[in-house]
């Protein structure tokens, strides 16, 4: 493998992607000779990654979806909020994005308010050391009551609890969050009843 490009490789954790070896300076044909050889694996368009790293289906998704963030009970399982690992990828996309190819994947999406995509983004490490885009806690339990009038309480129940009992919560934040979502009834609610 050229120097270059498996010093980048290692650097990054055992992926890399074809735009990252083009602002390399190195020819993308190398990365063609690396899967040949048998020292690269190749997981997706553009993506690939050595043999010895797992494949990580966060980061699979986010790069094949980057305008998407992981949402829902992803983000809550994400944040450790939740201990049951998602069935199903769940993210988010700003209104008017199409997100078709994502849900012929099989990931879950769901829309954001206009303007409000980036709201509470975060850089989370996924279980394989991976950093991906996530939605922060307060996004996420907003999130988790917004657009349903029935949420899964079995997940959101506990998921409250944790948040609140934590150290890093900012009932602050929430509420304000809650409010920029439309959730702010739903929320007080819980806040009532568990603090």
């Amino acid at each position: 493998m050229n120097r270059i490009l498996e010093r980048a490789v290692r650097e990054s954790g055992g992926l890399i992607t074809a735009a990252m070896v083009t602002r390399l300076g190195v020819q993308r044909r190398e990365l063609t000779r690396a899967v040949e050889k048998g020292e690269l694996l190749r997981l997706g368009r553009g993506l690939y990654c050595t043999p010895e790293t797992w494949e990580d289906e966060y980061v699979i998704a986010q790069y094949r979806f980057a305008r998407g963030i992981f949402s829902h009970d992803t983000a809550l399982y994400l944040l450790g909020l939740s201990d049951q690992s998602p069935e199903t990828l769940a993210m988010s996309f700003p209104r008017g994005y199409n997100p078709s190819s994502a849900k012929r994947s099989g990931i879950w999406t769901r829309s954001s308010p206009s303007g409000l995509h980036q709201l509470g983004v975060v850089a989370l490490t996924t279980p394989y050391g991976n950093a991906i885009a996530c939605y922060n806690a307060e996004r996420t339990l907003c999130d988790m009551l917004r657009g349903t009038s029935t949420p899964d309480l079995q997940l959101l129940n506990p998921a409250m609890r944790s948040y609140l009992s934590s150290p890093g919560r900012s009932v602050t934040r929430l509420q304000s969050y809650a409010r920029a979502l439309g959730v702010s009834r739903k929320i007080g609610f819980y806040l009532e009843v568990l603090l």
